[in-house]
């Protein structure tokens, strides 16, 4: 359900909500010289242009733009050789000890949260193999020991007795980090919205425009990386970087799902990936990812930081909004220095995330999935901060989702779920601390 996520996605927070998220190996035509230098717009061939005096419907458009991107990555090669990456220290140690692995949370959560990773891992070959610090482990073997995992915690076990179990299970790999990975939370938002706009409810919620285009190299047996994404739109014959967020704001051409009075919430909506409208007439939709503008996501929290309007300790979700809240003059200026942005539909049914199982409270984490393998059963660890001690966290989580702010192998969200306290929770999490990965034995 993340979306910056992702996402907003999928591979995609949303929740993709990311679902969520974008995809690793996302080709986001705007503002990404770095990755895609040959081409910033694809002309038409020749041999497609004859089609452009016709009028064609948006789905013409759609296909037109599509047989351009998959000429000009043709005519390219493929997809840009990848760099060769820096060798770097191995992301997960294999640990001859560790702390006990004590959970802290409700058991039937845990359980609900495994046997979402099993639904996940259900819907792929039980021949494939995992990657995890260099051991191959098969997605049968997987699913096996999570569905094990749940019967077992099914029994409510003391925290001591699930520890012990867990050590004669598992094999437990940390985060190889010298600083600890840095742990924040979200959670499913909910704003208050009307259908129409008045004086107050004003910003509006958009739904995805009928001018984007979203195509996968892949469709076109076009080598890239699995998930690979091209976001753009069709102009008088080249697809172009799709608006950035001041523009879409400016003057977008999308269909409004609902009006809102509160636009740093939005903001903070199209993070988060999914959230619940609430209506006067008492209905309380659910919207979620649909798709982004392409462009790459940066942190406004990293920007207040960098210009010293805050500590790095004070750089949280509530931080931010209250420094924005205290200095309405800036707000416009720093939410548009995040170019990203999100566009929603309705959804069916209960919030998923990158992995399209339902998202647990309290259990489900959001990773890089270019780091960390997406379904795995994993231990966080935070002390508690000046914060009451309930904000500190020692609990099994399970990876389901992906984020486009999460990067790198030291970077963990954390779901909390929804309602006051998931939204306190999630608001002040800003903290150090560690990672486990916990891999079945053979």
């Amino acid at each position: 359900m993340h979306a910056t996520t992702p996402n907003t996605k999928p591979n995609t927070k949303v929740l993709t909500p990311g679902v969520i998220a974008t995809p690793p190996g996302t080709i986001e035509v705007p503002s990404t010289a770095h990755r895609l230098a040959p081409w910033r717009a694809v002309r038409l061939l020749p041999s497609v242009v004859w089609h452009e005096h016709l009028g064609l419907s948006m789905r013409g458009r759609r296909i037109r733009a599509r047989v351009a991107i998959a000429a000009a990555l043709a005519l390219l090669g493929g997809c840009l050789p990848a760099r060769v990456p820096p060798t770097v220290p191995p992301i997960l140690v294999a640990l001859a000890s560790h702390p006990p692995l004590v959970d802290d949370g409700d058991p039937a959560t845990l359980a609900a949260a495994l046997r979402a990773s099993v639904a996940y891992y259900a819907r792929l070959s039980r021949d494939r193999v995992l990657e995890i610090a260099g051991e191959r482990i098969a997605v049968g073997s997987m699913q096996d020991a999570l569905a094990s995992l749940a019967t077992f915690v099914d029994g409510h076990p003391a925290p001591d007795v699930l520890a012990r179990e867990l050590d004669r299970r598992f094999r437990v790999y940390g985060a190889a980090t010298t600083t600890g990975v840095l742990y924040t939370g979200y959670y499913l938002p909910t704003l208050g919205a009307r259908p129409t706009r008045d004086a107050r409810f004003r910003f509006p919620v958009l739904g995805r425009p009928p001018d984007l285009i979203s195509v996968a190299p892949a469709d076109f047996a076009v080598e890239c990386a699995a998930g690979t994404t091209i976001v753009g739109r069709a102009e008088r014959g080249r697809l172009v970087p799709y608006p950035t967020r001041a523009e879409i704001e400016a003057s977008a051409v999308a269909p409004v799902l609902a009006w809102v009075d509160d636009p740093v919430a939005l903001f903070f909506l199209q993070i988060q990936g999914t959230g619940r409208l609430a209506f006067p007439d008492g209905s309380r939709p659910l919207v979620g990812f649909a798709a982004s503008n392409g462009r790459p996501y940066v942190s406004v929290g990293k920007l207040l930081v960098d210009e010293g309007r805050l500590s790095l300790d004070e750089a949280s979700m509530d931080g931010i909004r209250r420094w924005i809240a205290a200095h309405p003059d800036e707000r416009e200026r720093v939410l548009h220095a995040n170019p990203r942005y999100v566009f929603f539909g309705r959804l069916a049914g209960e919030a998923v995330g990158s992995l399209g199982v339902p998202v647990t409270g309290g259990r489900t984490i959001a990773t890089d999935p270019a780091v960390y393998p997406p379904g795995v059963l994993a231990f966080v660890r935070m002390p508690a901060t000046s914060q009451p001690p309930t904000d500190a966290l020692s609990r099994l989580v399970l990876n389901q989702d992906a984020g486009a702010a999460i990067r790198g192998p030291n970077r963990v969200d954390v779901f909390f779920g929804e309602g006051p306290d998931a939204e306190t929770r999630a608001g002040r999490l800003h903290t150090r601390g560690d990672l486990y990965v916990l891999v079945p034995r053979s």
